[in-house]
């Protein structure tokens, strides 16, 4: 899976588009974030500024399958239901 296959399936199942970054950014608020680096791609939670790292994933796919986890989670604890082929 890439990031925009993963987009569009974050789309169809109606996650917003606040509760995650795909580009490495902060975000506006609360959120999870997804970057490319030298060792491979990383998957952090965004908050008050900050970055905490959640994992590092050597290829995209394996980052995105975790990302879609983290923000099946994320729209349960906020009852906006299930993403689904995570």
């Amino acid at each position: 899976m890439t990031r925009h296959q993963m987009v569009s399936l974050l789309r169809r199942a109606g996650v917003p588009d606040h509760f995650y970054v795909l580009d490495g950014g902060l975000g506006t608020g609360e959120c999870f974030g997804l970057e490319a680096d030298a060792s491979g791609w990383q998957i952090y939670y965004s908050e008050r500024g900050g970055k905490s790292p959640l994992g590092a994933y050597p290829d995209e796919d394996a980052a995105c399958r975790a990302m879609m986890r983290h923000l099946e989670g994320m729209m349960r604890q906020h009852g906006r239901g299930t993403i689904g082929q995570v």
